[in-house]
């Protein structure tokens, strides 16, 4: 395999990276490993993380590895994300990663999410950066921008600020990220901004496999693909989703009794759902972001990129979409307009 322009040699693990296959991220000029780092981990958000020291060593050997690309955003911990990986990033030299933030979204309490304004998005931006510790970043995305209830603001004035910011040289492309795929095309038929990427997340799923109905929609407007949340945020693993998770009880359900069957397998359902996530679609969804908080977990995942599943995973993959997922209806298999829905009410109550 080719070597990524990324590469370092003396610092790479050469015979590591040479095992990566490295894919296009839409017409950027960035070719990234399968699998990224999504910084929403190291933000506190899942408790699966080890303490600082463990996260910085996590973060520089899946670098050293060939992994090549991070997602973060200042909403991850509010701001506590971007600040862990800015500490973690110091020790790694600059030209051997791409780095994504996003703007628009910044608090976990609703009445101060979201603002898609200019004058904030700018000020924000450059406190990313001072977290980060960097000049720049590879990629800025709107984060959420379903949440502006207004796709076309977004396509005329929010993308907008974002192309200033390139023009500025402290990003080089621009994205956009959000949950309903539909509404990424009212985005994007009516922008005149070249948006480079969208990030999907929870949508390459077991229950919910969407995202391939719209990939011949973004291939077609040349729109790298970044695909997150590949055990939908905690949904598909043994363990079970995060109490805050806004799936439906049904859907839990279904999902914690897939989730007892693979244990009662010696499975982790969680691996099954990473490596579906990775191995469909390769020639279309360049990169899937996985949080990677402690070694243990970076080494699980490292090993699905390299050796994919053993047999008795393969079956009990089998046995698992036979038995739980086969005929979810889509009502079931989504959380369509469940946090929107929060958001209004929340909004609302604020007016009374």
């Amino acid at each position: 395999n080719t070597l990524p322009p990324t590469f370092l040699s003396g610092w790479h693990k050469q015979e590591e990276v040479q095992k990566m296959t490295y894919r296009k991220l839409g017409q950027t000029d960035m070719m990234v490993a399968p699998v990224g780092i999504g910084g929403c981990v190291v933000g506190g958000v899942y408790p699966d993380k080890g303490d600082l020291e463990e996260i910085f060593e996590c973060i520089e050997v899946a670098l050293r590895s060939g992994v090549n690309y991070i997602d973060t955003s200042p909403f991850y911990g509010e701001g506590k994300s971007e600040e862990v990986l800015g500490q973690a990033l110091r020790r790694v030299p600059r030209h051997t990663y791409y780095i994504g933030t996003k703007v628009g979204r910044y608090a976990a309490d609703w009445k101060n999410a979201f603002d898609f304004g200019e004058e904030r998005i700018l000020e924000e931006f450059e406190k990313s950066l001072q977290r980060l510790q960097l000049s720049y970043v590879d990629l800025i995305q709107i984060h959420d921008f379903e949440f502006c209830q207004d796709p076309v603001r977004i396509a005329k004035e929010t993308l907008p600020v974002l192309e200033k910011i390139v023009k500025s040289g402290k990003a080089r492309y621009i994205g956009i990220t959000g949950y309903p795929l539909e509404e990424f095309h009212k985005v994007l038929d009516v922008t005149k901004v070249k948006v480079d990427t969208v990030l999907s997340y929870a949508r390459n799923i077991f229950v919910d496999m969407s995202l391939k109905d719209h990939i011949p929609y973004f291939e077609e407007k040349s729109i790298g693909i970044i695909n997150a949340s590949p055990t939908g945020m905690g949904l598909l693993t043994n363990r079970g989703p995060p109490v805050w998770h806004p799936a439906s009880q049904e859907l839990k359900a279904i999902c914690a009794a897939a989730g007892s069957y693979c244990s009662s397998r010696g499975v982790e359902l969680g691996k099954l759902s990473v490596h579906h996530n990775i191995a469909s679609h390769p020639l279309t969804v360049a990169i899937t972001l996985l949080g990677v908080g402690n070694m243990e977990i970076l080494r699980l995942n490292m090993e699905i990129v390299r050796e994919g599943l053993t047999n008795i995973e393969e079956e009990v993959l089998e046995e698992v979409m036979d038995k739980f997922f086969r005929d979810i209806g889509r009502d079931v298999a989504s959380w369509d307009n469940k946090e929107l829905d929060e958001y209004k009410m929340a909004m609302r109550e604020d007016k009374v």
